[in-house]
C-alpha cells in the first residue's frame, strides 16, 4: 500500500479567491484525461509545478489508470503524488461523491468494482444522448467517445459535444441548460450510497474523504448536500476520515462552517482546486485553493493506521 509522503513548506487556504499566486503547495482534488480533465496526467503534473505546487492528489472519476504516468511525472519534477479517485454516490436526491486517498491500485477487487461503476457510466451517458434527441438536439454518441479518448465517459464530455456543435456556448452553459439535475437531458445513474462507497475504499486501504459537500457557483451551480447534519454522523460510523472544507470557490463562511463540522466529528480537513482545465478563467485552478499542510500529515498517519 502506497503511504502518503509528508511535504516540507507551509500552505494555506487564500479566502480572498485565489489572489496570492505560488503560496498554496498542496491540491487534493485533480481530474486528467483519463476521465473529465483536459490534461493527460503527465501534462497536469507539469502544470502544478509550473504553478508552484509541490504534493498533489489525482482523483480521476472510478479509475486509476492514470496514476502510473502522473507518478513518474512527479518523480522526475519532484512534485510528490498521492494516489486518489473520485467514486459518485446516491443518497436520497443528492449526488454525493467520496474521495480515496492511498488507494492500492493493484487492488483486483477493487478494479473489479471500478469497471461496474464505469459500465453505468456508459449507460447513462447514452441515455442522456437519446433525451437529447428527443428535443431535437443531435449529438452523436460516436462523437461523444471520440472526446472521451478512451476515459470513464462523463458529462463534460457530452458538454463538449454540444459546445463544437453550437448548441451551448461554453461547458457551464452545456451543464446549466442540457445535463444538470434540472434539464431536459439529465438521467440518472445507477450509483451505490456514500456508505457503500465508503466501504469499498476502506477494504482497498484507502481513507475516504467528503467531497465538496456545499454549494459551489464555480463548478456548474455544484449544490449543496441536503441534510448535511444528519448525513455526516452516519458517514462517520461507516468510516468517513475526512471533509473538503478548502473548495473551488467556498467563501469564509463556507469554510468556517465545514471546518466546525471537521471539528466536532475528528475529521482531516482537505480540499482542492477540482481542476478539470476548464475553458472558464474564473474556474478555480491548481495553486488557487488547498488544505493546510498538516492536512498531508494527517492523511499520511490515517493511511498508515489503516494498513
Amino acid at each position: 500500500m502506497q503511504t502518503l509522503i509528508n511535504l516540507l513548506g507551509v500552505t494555506y487556504f487564500n479566502p480572498q479567491k485565489w489572489s496570492v499566486m505560488h503560496q498554496i503547495k498542496v491540491d487534493l482534488h485533480l481530474h486528467s484525461s483519463h476521465s473529465d480533465g483536459a490534461l493527460s496526467p503527465s501534462e497536469l503534473v507539469e502544470f502544478c509545478f509550473e504553478r508552484g505546487l509541490t504534493t498533489i492528489a489525482l482523483t480521476d472519476h472510478d479509475t486509476t489508470s492514470g496514476l502510473r504516468e502522473a507518478n513518474l511525472c512527479g518523480s522526475k519534477l519532484g512534485v510528490r503524488i498521492i494516489n486518489g479517485i473520485e467514486l459518485g454516490t446516491q443518497y436520497l436526491d443528492d449526488e454525493i461523491h467520496i474521495l480515496g486517498y492511498g488507494v492500492d491500485a493493484e487492488d483486483r477487487a477493487f478494479q473489479e468494482r471500478l469497471s461496474v461503476f464505469r459500465t453505468a457510466r456508459l449507460a447513462r451517458g447514452k441515455k442522456i444522448i437519446e433525451k437529447l434527441s428527443l428535443i431535437g438536439v443531435e449529438v452523436t454518441w460516436d462523437r461523444v467517445v471520440a472526446i472521451a479518448n478512451g476515459a470513464s465517459v462523463g458529462r463534460p464530455h457530452i458538454a463538449t459535444a454540444l459546445v463544437e456543435l453550437g448548441y451551448s456556448s461554453n461547458i457551464k452553459e452545456a451543464f446549466r441548460d442540457y445535463l444538470n439535475l434540472d434539464s431536459p437531458g439529465y438521467a440518472p445513474r445507477v450509483m451505490i450510497g456514500p456508505v457503500q462507497g465508503i466501504e469499498i475504499l476502506k477494504s482497498n486501504g484507502a481513507l475516504p474523504v467528503l467531497a465538496h459537500p456545499l454549494l459551489s457557483n464555480a463548478k456548474s451551480g455544484r449544490k449543496s448536500i441536503k441534510n448535511l447534519d444528519k448525513l455526516i454522523p452516519t458517514l462517520c460510523e461507516a468510516g468517513l476520515g475526512g471533509i473538503e472544507v478548502y473548495y473551488g470557490d467556498y467563501d469564509r463562511g463556507q469554510v468556517s462552517y465545514l471546518s466546525g463540522i471537521a471539528d466536532k466529528y475528528s475529521l482531516i480537513k482537505c480540499g482542492g482546486s477540482d481542476y478539470h482545465n476548464s475553458e472558464d478563467q474564473n474556474d478555480p485552478h491548481p495553486g488557487d485553493v488547498g488544505p493546510p499542510l498538516d492536512s498531508v500529515y494527517e492523511l499520511d498517519k490515517a493511511v498508515c493506521r489503516a494498513t
